[in-house]
């Protein structure tokens, strides 16, 4: 029985050519478009799945009273030690670390590299596969480390370097050989252990080392707020259990200033990376998921229109089956089954355009998707059981409304749902255009936000600025002399126009920041200001507006320091210059403000411009950036220049760069990728749409065939005909944008609140949406009623 259903059903596709395409062509677009972005959201939602003891894992995340007062990304650094040591009944394991960076070397191979120096707890704790080297006991000594499969191939050309040394840049004590004892296995999935803030660490090394790169016994310093901590629950633990202990423990040694405005969350790594940066993957993940079913919507949709429509060529099937005796049931099954063929064979093709487009894809969300042959058993489930639904979905109504026919009417070529069909085919078409322009316009709305990033004056110029990464970091008067001695000769240079030594430049990703009050000003709350610790030349280099005062210079007092506006008024400075300011911390004490530099977007547009200090190089030999100022067409060569510059005076580091343009745009890569993957799901769904809406006129222009004819005759051109149809559309595609703009308004609206500077709302976007969506469906229209409208009537009225 079921093989005749299947016969029946590929005879019908095959008979009505034009409307199984548009069927199938829908359906498969559709599917293809969804199962993307499932297999993107899945791999999304798969990140720390390979860790072990997931479930009792946890990132231990601060949270602070104070704007801006505390990275949310690290903690007390004894804390998740001490929570292990007095209360192993509720803790498992931890792993603490500050991730930072060096220059390391093999030989005459040199690069920066992503370092992890951190509890030995990390690979065990997190079962981090090693092909080489002991699990259990990874690290032989503190001279010891553990490196990347990738790491161990970009100095040796192998992964079999168990013994074999490499030679790190510390900021202390200069360059430290370290033996290599283990070799992690190359990862095939993202976790946020091995990689953090965006950032994949090569080498991890034993938390002894953490002290040449911040300062001595720091894992032993509740004051230090520094490190990035992991804790490992016992079975059966709740993360609740842990508030009272970490309150205790923070009582005990923390001093008053943390007690007062320092809180401790315990996040769970299975939903970490979906929740960091202000939950934005996750809220990615459902607009993908929301569009994607819009999409999916509209193919089938389509089918059900054109199933009803065409159902006048299947009376007398359905008719001739009841007089033999076939029941209602096996009709519907009947149609079931022909709607799932038809989404079948959308699913095999479905599958080739998944690997066709899945690279190109995959660039867009910048995301490497696997092939269909690597999909998990989970995955393939899913597809399985999202092609049953839309074929059972597609089917049913059409099944349902062309067998409740009666017998009579049937025979006689007369459908009986009447009104209603024609009701149920223009609401459908509504629906279609009403989610076809309300994505439209949202996606414009995106588009006007990231082009709003790219054309929003920033207070600072970041154009042709190159900033070499890749500074030896010997954080002593005389590693700074040498790299300054570096800056003066590139300045040389008469394609440079400047060049300026720094801790921090404008990537959103500030040193932290310091409590102040004006001097005097005790009655008054401390302000959190973030600091930048720069040389003389960081305004001219990044080109910062000076309102008042001047910047300092390198021969400038070490107690002069350089304020933004937002500061002067959060601290509530009468006019700025002159006046004192008292900063606690290691950069701490008495400053006076030299000058007040125009507020500029050091961060993401998502947050508000936060109050900002510079202090000098003389007060600290703190520094990780040379950005150099490019005035040139021959950049190339001007590069050149500078990297012989650089070897001649650091023969054993590496040249490694970026531009501040490159840079500022990878900060806005979550919204790039979205209105890429927005523009592609508006394409799709104007295809779907005019697909639909062809097999529709399609099928009118041939039940309409005679009363063409009849017009013509009564003195009807072409022009009347088109317009007759035009007419008839008209009104859906109104209705439909009447519905659509609202809710788009509503929906952009809210998503533009996620940024605290904003493209403003204006009816542009849905005037565009509706004219285009007008064009097109007119266009269409015109199109296929010419051929009809301009033909002979006689040959018309004797259509059969």
């Amino acid at each position: 029985m079921t093989g005749m259903y299947i016969t029946i059903a590929l005879r019908h596709l095959a008979k009505r050519k034009l409307f199984s395409f548009i069927n199938i062509a829908g359906l498969a677009i559709g599917i293809t478009f969804s199962l993307l972005i499932a297999v993107y959201i899945w791999e999304e939602k798969q990140v720390n799945s390979n860790l072990k003891d997931l479930p009792q894992q946890y990132y231990l995340q601060s949270a602070s009273r104070e704007e801006n007062m505390y990275m949310p990304l690290v903690t007390p650094a004894p804390l998740a030690k001490a929570l292990k040591d007095d209360y192993p009944s509720l803790v498992a394991n931890y792993y603490r670390t500050f991730p930072c960076s060096a220059n390391a070397s093999y030989k005459d191979r040199h690069f920066r590299m992503s370092l992890q120096p951190g509890d030995t707890t990390a690979i065990i704790a997190f079962g981090l596969p090693l092909i080489q080297g002991d699990p259990v006991h990874p690290f032989r000594d503190n001279n010891s480390i553990v490196i990347t499969a990738e790491t161990a191939m970009k100095f040796f050309g192998r992964t079999d370097v168990l013994d074999e040394v490499l030679t790190i840049d510390t900021r202390k004590d200069g360059k430290k050989n370290y033996a290599i004892t283990g070799v992690l296995k190359r990862e095939t999935r993202l976790n946020t252990v091995t990689t953090i803030n965006g950032f994949k660490t090569d080498i991890f090394l034993p938390m002894q080392n953490v002290a040449y790169f911040l300062a001595p016994d720091v894992d032993k310093d509740w004051n230090s707020v520094s490190m990035a901590s992991y804790i490992t629950l016992q079975p059966g633990v709740k993360p609740e259990q842990l508030a009272a202990p970490i309150k205790k423990l923070m009582a005990m040694h923390c001093n008053q200033q943390l007690k007062d405005n320092l809180s401790i969350q315990l996040v769970g790594m299975d939903t970490f990376y979906l929740d960091t940066n202000n939950g934005l993957v996750r809220k990615m993940c459902y607009i993908l998921a929301v569009i994607a079913f819009f999409v999916l919507l509209m193919a089938v949709i389509n089918y059900v229109n054109i199933s009803i429509g065409t159902s006048v060529y299947r009376l007398k099937e359905i008719g001739l089956r009841k007089v033999f005796g076939g029941r209602r049931q096996q009709l519907i099954t009947q149609f079931l089954a022909e709607s799932l063929v038809l989404t079948f064979i959308a699913a095999f093709l479905s599958i080739v355009f998944f690997e066709l487009l899945r690279p190109l894809f995959g660039q867009v969300l910048n995301k490497t998707l696997p092939h269909v042959w690597s999909f998990s058993g989970t995955m393939v489930l899913f597809y399985l059981l999202l092609v049953a639904l839309v074929g059972i979905i597609a089917g049913v109504y059409p099944a349902f409304v062309l067998t409740a026919s009666h017998l009579l009417k049937i025979l006689k070529g007369k459908v009986s749902v009447g009104k209603g069909e024609l009701l149920f085919r223009k609401g459908s078409l509504i629906i279609q255009f009403s989610l076809a322009v309300l994505v439209f316009v949202c996606t414009l709305y995106i588009s006007r936000q990231v082009d709003y990033f790219f054309k929003k004056e920033l207070g600072y110029n970041k154009e042709q600025v190159l900033v070499i990464s890749s500074v030896p970091r010997q954080w002593d008067t005389a590693g700074l002399k040498r790299v300054a001695q570096v800056r003066d000769e590139i300045m040389r240079n008469a394609a440079v126009k400047s060049a300026t030594i720094s801790y921090e430049v404008p990537d959103g990703m500030n040193g932290g920041g310091l409590p102040i009050i004006p001097s005097g000003g005790s009655s008054d709350a401390p302000v959190n200001v973030g600091t930048l610790v720069t040389d003389g030349n960081y305004a001219a280099t990044f080109g910062l507006r000076m309102l008042a005062g001047s910047f300092f210079t390198d021969q400038d007092n070490p107690q002069d320091v350089v304020l933004n506006e937002a500061a002067v008024k959060a601290l509530h400075l009468k006019t700025g210059i002159g006046e004192e300011i008292v900063a606690a911390g290691p950069q701490g004490g008495t400053f006076t403000v030299k000058g007040i530099v125009k507020d500029f977007h050091f961060t993401s547009m998502q947050q508000k411009i936060a109050p900002m200090i510079f202090f000098s190089q003389n007060t600290g030999a703190l520094y990780r950036f040379l950005s150099i100022k490019l005035q040139t067409t021959d950049v190339r060569k001007t590069i050149a220049g500078v990297e012989s510059v650089w070897k001649a005076r650091f023969p054993d580091a590496p040249f490694e760069y970026f531009f501040m343009d490159d840079k500022f745009q990878s900060m806005y890569d979550t919204e790039t990728r979205l209105k890429q993957a927005a523009n592609v799901a508006t394409a799709l769904n104007f295809v779907i749409i005019l697909l639909g809406a062809a097999g529709v006129v399609a099928f009118s222009l041939n039940r309409r065939t005679k009363e063409i004819g009849v017009r013509k005759v009564l003195g009807a051109d072409t022009r009347n005909i088109i317009y007759l149809f035009l007419k008839e559309y008209t009104s859906v595609i109104l209705i439909a944008n009447l519905i659509a703009w609202p809710v788009a308004y509503v929906v952009a609206d809210r998503w533009l609140d996620d940024y605290a500077y904003r493209t403003s709302m204006s009816v542009v976007p849905f005037i565009i949406a509706g004219i285009i969506t007008f064009s097109l469906t007119y266009i269409l229209i015109a199109l296929q009623c010419f051929r009809t409208a301009s033909a002979n009537p006689t040959g018309l009225l004797r259509s059969e």
